[in-house]
């Protein structure tokens, strides 16, 4: 047999790691409260009475009543099939941990279960392994998948999917906010290498790390490897160790899945070949990472010319916007298409989404949903003729939104500008909305969001409002950033391409910057992904004076669901989002105009300190 310290190592294996900074856990906290408790406890601005949601919620967990639904034992059964036994057969003897299968011929356990491919090549997982049932032994196909870190003390190595075809997988997920100090964990095991075995309830969460969390309950050697799960069987914790302290109590350590999740996505961007040989385990992974943040890469087009990335979520250090055409999402909208688009919101997991083509009821309704997923969202609406709304859907955690139509009255002569053939240029007046996105009371990204949705169709008269309806944005934009002092973010459904000159004035607007013009300039990009036709008419404009953050190389994301949502453009919208960030800074700041300098042909720039972007242009003045 191999030492049993190497089966179940103790406090000297105990994996570094930090302390989850004080805002982000009080926002874990908060995150798990909203999946526990009613949802309309979840829709609270204010900053104490949060605090006193998440008091409530501590209270519960460590004074509730240990009532569980009959269902509990049922739902536990299912996810204990995919449990196994791991016999490992080397020169030293044999050994003896616990594994799970989390993808279909995937499995998981510890890197001191299985270290190295040789000892996964010698070793077999045994599944139904357990009282009253025949045991099923699977070979282990390492040489097809074998992925280890001795950090994180996992590994994942390929099986033979015959013989469990019909065995469920336990599938990894992105959140974090499964998990917090006070809840309680269950674990399936194999003790020792005995028959399969439950660790249930009383097994109380003492610590929450950035890594790790620390537990108490009833584990042995043998049960390295043993997946944890919360009270409902969501898979939080991969157990690696335990240990007893001083005053005789135990304690066991397990390592967070979003760590090991966020780890695997990082490994998946280093080529292409990475990420086709980790996609067999991505393509199974669920939930999202909505604050403590990484860029999901796993479908990032390597062609320079256009960013598209199959999916996308914010980072808890910008702020992420975006803007979404959901296309027909009124107040008689089926339930499955809003549980659908509270799934890709919850994805995207902005803090500021423009929304057009809604309705207040839809938006109420998907509200409700993402309390589901632990999300606190509220919108900001503006009801237009023809019930094609617009709306500023936001994450009441990190921003604050006012709705300005007293714009909409400032400028009501300018938004009801009419063409020569006496036609409106703007069918739907814009939304115009002040932001303000803010991380732990410090820092802070202010702006402007201007929602459009512009006329529709390719006609000549149509091409003629929607140019109108450029050059009055141009006159309302430098109106506000004169008198608001406010940067300005100008995007939405335009139903046409940057790159003509309907859009000439605000391309030619020296003080704005368009962000996605670049992008058709690949024939394969495409916010608009309707069957017949493809094209990026959904588009993004900003003022110069807000920092960008960066998007692997570029300045905005096109967020192809599509190609990672199965029958997207179907069921779900016909147009994709397209998103970009901003870097937290103290205030805004205003931007001087170059000095430009002249000595006879020559002619010099002096380009401001704070300017990101410079566009030249050249006239020849020569009659």
């Amino acid at each position: 047999m191999k030492p049993i310290d190497l089966i179940c190592p103790g406090k000297e294996a105990r994996i570094k790691s930090q302390d989850v900074k004080p805002e982000v856990f009080r926002r874990l906290v908060l995150r798990r409260a909203r999946q526990l408790m009613k949802p309309e406890q979840c829709y609270i601005e204010n900053r104490q009475e949060r605090k006193k949601l998440e008091a409530a919620y501590l209270e519960k967990v460590n004074l509730k009543a240990n009532f569980l639904p009959a269902k509990f034992l049922e739902d536990g059964a299912n996810v204990a099939k995919a449990v196994c036994r791991i016999l490992t057969f080397t020169n030293n003897g044999t050994g003896s941990g616990t594994g799970f299968l989390i993808a279909p011929g995937v499995l998981m356990t510890n890197n001191h279960v299985l270290s190295n491919l040789e000892e996964a090549q010698s070793s077999v997982a045994e599944f139904d392994y357990e009282l009253g049932k025949s045991v099923r032994r699977i070979a282990l196909e390492a040489e097809r998948l074998f992925i280890t870190n001795v950090e994180l003390d996992f590994t994942i190595v390929g099986c033979a999917s015959r013989g469990i075809e019909e065995i469920p997988i336990i599938p990894l997920s992105r959140n974090p906010a499964l998990i917090t100090r006070n809840d309680l964990v269950n674990i399936i095991q194999h003790p020792r290498g005995r028959l399969k075995e439950v660790a249930l309830q009383e097994n109380k969460t003492t610590r929450v790390l950035d890594k790790i969390i620390h537990y108490r309950t009833d584990t042995e050697p043998g049960s390295s490897g043993s997946p944890v799960f919360n009270n409902s069987w969501e898979l939080v914790a991969l157990h690696h160790a335990g240990w007893k302290e001083e005053d005789g109590t135990a304690t066991n350590e397990g390592i967070r899945i979003s760590a090991i999740v966020a780890y695997l996505i990082a490994q998946s961007t280093d080529s292409p070949d990475e990420a086709r040989r980790l996609n067999p385990i991505l393509e199974h992974i669920v939930g999202t990472s909505p604050w403590l943040g990484f860029f999901d890469i796993a479908g990032v087009s390597h062609n320079p010319l256009e960013i598209q990335v199959d999916s996308f979520q914010g980072d808890r250090d910008f702020a992420d916007i975006g803007f979404w055409n959901i296309e027909n999402f009124n107040n008689g909208v089926r339930d499955s298409r809003i549980q659908e688009v509270a799934e890709v919101v919850n994805r995207l997991s902005l803090d500021v989404l423009g929304l057009s083509e809604i309705q207040s009821g839809a938006l109420d309704r998907l509200v409700n949903e993402l309390a589901n997923f632990g999300d606190a969202v509220n919108f900001k609406h503006l009801d237009v003729a023809g019930g094609q709304d617009l709306a500023v859907l936001y994450d009441t955690d990190t921003t604050t939104v006012q709705l300005r139509d007293d714009l909409n009255n400032r400028y009501h002569n300018l938004l009801r500008s009419r063409t020569s053939d006496n036609k409106t240029a703007f069918p739907r007046e814009p939304l115009f909305a002040e932001c303000q996105v803010t991380e732990g009371n410090q820092q802070q990204v202010k702006f402007m969001m201007i929602v459009v949705h512009l006329k529709a169709f390719g006609d000549e008269q149509s091409r003629a409002r929607r140019k109108l309806a450029a050059q009055k944005l141009v006159e309302i934009i430098n109106d506000i950033r004169t008198r608001e002092e406010l940067p300005v973010v100008l995007g939405g459904d335009y139903n046409e391409e940057l790159n003509t000159d309907t859009f000439l004035p605000l391309q030619d607007a020296p003080d704005l910057f368009a962000l996605t013009a670049d992008d058709a300039a690949d024939s394969n990009a495409a916010t608009f992904i309707g069957r017949r036709f493809r094209s990026v008419i959904d588009n993004i404009i900003v003022s110069q004076d807000l920092t960008l953050g960066e998007i692997s190389g570029d300045d905005a994301a096109i967020v192809r669901l599509d190609r990672s949502v199965r029958d997207f453009a179907d069921e779900i919208s016909d147009h994709v989002p397209v998103v970009f960030r901003a870097i937290f800074r103290g205030e805004s700041i205003s931007v001087p105009e170059p000095n430009v300098t002249t000595n006879g042909n020559e002619v010099s720039i002096a380009i401001p300190q704070d300017v990101k972007n410079l566009r030249l242009v050249f006239e020849n003045n020569k009659s």
